[in-house]
């Protein structure tokens, strides 16, 4: 057996043999219920076609009997019984009684009459007459000159009735067989037929070049599957958005990257000519030095996002975590950055600060960008604080620069990637903010920019839920 063999057996069965078994069982179920109805019907019309024959007899009989001084008397025609003789030979019985006497007849043929009998009242019975099963019709009626009724009984055997009911049985069975077994051989050719405009579906998409991904139109797709057609509608519009998203993010990162591989080139280039050691070569140097950085930063911030557009919300373990030491362990990996800068940088811890529920790495990484953001775009001897506050059932962490700020009519663009301010075309990469937000969207944060109690610079403040206020988590 080869490796390929237990993934074969594991692959679902086709949509075509799903609904033929799926079909199979209702229609041996329908059979069935047919025949056991069929069966019933059957033995219901025999009995009742036999019960009238016999109750002519029973009939004919009456009006044979005459009353001659009292007495009861029989003029029976052989005619009579010749009604009930067939073929097959069923015997037949009769006897007539008065007032629990038999007058003529069969004297132990038994009796199904009640002992309170009406005038013209029938009853129909079986009962074991020779140890033969016999079916019985007991007629009364009141005779002139007789006190009480007579009770004619007739009596025949059940071969005639068992025949017939096993020839239309019989009828029945091979019906049911050929329709069991037409329904099968129809059954694939109609699972086909229905299945074609799905057919045609994937025809469409077959011809399709692989770059177009717009809609399938619904027009022409049967009701039944218009529902799924939408919603591969909606697969095609997000991979389109997301394909788009991607050139465009490829095309943005290799603009931004080359400006500083330019840089690169060209002061290796001059180096090259330059004096060792001489001015030129150390300002080339120190430019090879910044474009390098630029390049490095960019690249970590690049990374950092396809991460975090590449992280499953679902899959993202969320705990409760201390917001002092997420918002600390920030702080202290951009101090030394700050210094640098010339930035007075603080922290603020809470005092009994209610733990968040958050991811721990995710959420020290969307910090530490908002750090460096305040970080960068702040001004020399600048001021930046990252504070933290409750309100509302959360806790915020923000983070406060007295630089220049971002005009209230911009805050919403700067989260898009590669978005730049006007007044600052060349600053940056652009890709802090929408990290940031997309970092924020997987550990089920809030992000919002607002402006400070002093009216200068910029304040950014992320909201996390207080633990055990989101049953999500």
């Amino acid at each position: 057996m080869t490796a390929a063999d237990p993934a074969r057996r594991r692959q679902a069965p086709s949509l075509a043999a799903r609904m033929q078994r799926g079909m199979v069982i209702p229609v041996m179920v329908l059979a069935l219920i047919l025949g056991l109805g069929g069966a019933w019907v059957i033995n219901q019309a025999v009995q009742t076609v036999n019960d009238r024959i016999l109750g002519a007899a029973s009939r004919a009989i009456i009006d044979s009997l005459t009353v001659e001084d009292g007495a009861v008397g029989l003029d029976l025609s052989p005619a009579i019984f010749g009604m009930l003789e067939d073929a097959a030979r069923d015997n037949v019985y009769y006897n007539v009684s008065h007032q629990g006497r038999v007058l003529t007849g069969y004297e132990d043929l038994p009796s199904i009459a009640p002992k309170t009998m009406g005038d013209t009242q029938v009853v129909f019975g079986d009962a074991v007459y020779l140890g033969r099963p016999v079916r019985v019709v007991a007629e009364a009626r009141r005779l002139p000159q007789i006190d009480g009724v007579v009770i004619v009984q007739v009596a025949e055997t059940l071969r005639a009735r068992q025949r017939i009911s096993n020839r239309l049985l019989t009828g029945l069975v091979i019906l049911e067989l050929v329709l069991i077994g037409v329904s099968l051989a129809l059954l694939p050719l109609a699972i086909r037929w229905g299945l074609r405009p799905l057919h045609r579906v994937q025809a469409e998409m077959d011809r399709r070049a692989a770059s177009d991904l717009s809609p399938i139109a619904l027009d022409p797709v049967p009701t039944e599957l218009r529902e799924l057609v939408g919603g591969f509608n909606a697969m095609l519009a997000r991979l389109d958005s997301a394909i788009t998203g991607i050139q465009r993010f490829t095309a943005d990162a290799s603009h931004q990257m080359r400006t500083p591989l330019s840089i690169l080139r060209t002061h290796i280039a001059l180096l090259r000519k330059a004096e060792p050691g001489g001015a030129a070569a150390k300002e080339s140097i120190e430019d090879i030095s910044q474009a390098s950085e630029r390049l490095q930063h960019l690249i970590v911030q690049l990374l950092a996002l396809a991460r975090a557009d590449g992280a499953d919300q679902s899959r993202v373990e969320l705990a409760a975590v201390d917001p002092n030491e997420i918002a600390a362990a920030s702080a202290a990996e951009h101090a030394l950055t700050a210094v640098e800068a010339g930035i007075e940088f603080n922290f603020d811890r809470l005092a009994h600060a209610p733990a968040v529920v958050t991811n721990r790495v995710l959420a020290i990484e969307m910090i530490g960008n908002l750090i460096d953001n305040a970080i960068k775009h702040n001004r020399a001897g600048g001021h930046v604080r990252i504070g933290l506050e409750v309100a509302d059932r959360q806790v915020l962490v923000a983070v406060e620069d007295d630089g220049p700020g971002i005009p209230p009519e911009e805050r919403e663009k700067v989260f898009g990637r590669f978005e730049r301010l006007h007044r600052d075309p060349s600053r940056g990469s652009g890709l802090g903010l929408s990290i940031v937000a997309a970092l924020a969207r997987v550990i089920g944060a809030d992000v919002r920019l607002e402006t400070p109690a002093a009216g200068r610079g910029l304040r950014a403040v992320v909201s996390f839920s207080v633990a055990g206020t989101q049953s999500s988590f």
